[in-house]
């Protein structure tokens, strides 16, 4: 390792991680096709959806793949969470309870998690129409209602080890 400053030492121990941008909705586009395209056969990710008009990031980590093939993806180490009014206080994360619906694959489906977090639009190329979040799969209600929502913007990243 390379010591560029004092704290460069330190930098380790805190987040041994690299997050790798692989999608930004606002630069990528927000359609399900652009998502397998840049997103397919990658595992260990994290998604971030900014909720239109509020101080809402909705999220969820997928350590399996993501596919088109319209199934299930089955794995204990999946999680959704929440944060609201940009206070860490007031973040929910919760683990996947049914684990043989972690993750849904289908081609007109982004980032989908269980039931609780869906992000689907009525063809593949074209912009997500129904996006919501409720409590199904996962152990805990991640928010306050189960409207229908629109994104701001959506992140995926893939994490790995520096």
């Amino acid at each position: 390792m390379v010591i560029n400053n004092k704290f460069d030492h330190l930098k380790e121990l805190y987040l041994p991680y690299k997050f790798q941008l692989l999608l930004r909705g606002s630069r990528d586009g927000f359609t399900p096709k652009r998502f397998h395209e840049l997103c397919d056969d990658k595992h260990d990710t994290i998604t971030f959806i900014k909720v239109k008009g509020t101080d809402e990031i909705l999220g969820g980590y997928n350590p399996i793949i993501w596919n088109n093939s319209n199934s299930w993806g089955r794995t204990k180490d999946s999680f959704i969470f929440s944060f609201k009014d940009n206070d860490v206080k007031n973040a929910i994360i919760s683990n996947i309870r049914n684990t043989s619906y972690a993750v849904r694959y289908y081609y007109q489906f982004g980032p989908y998690f269980g039931y609780d977090i869906i992000i689907s639009a009525s063809r593949e190329s074209v912009n997500y129409g129904d996006i919501w979040c409720r409590k199904r799969y996962y152990e805990k209600k991640i928010r306050d209602t189960e409207e229908q929502f629109s994104m701001e913007d959506y992140e995926v990243h893939q994490i790995t080890r520096e």
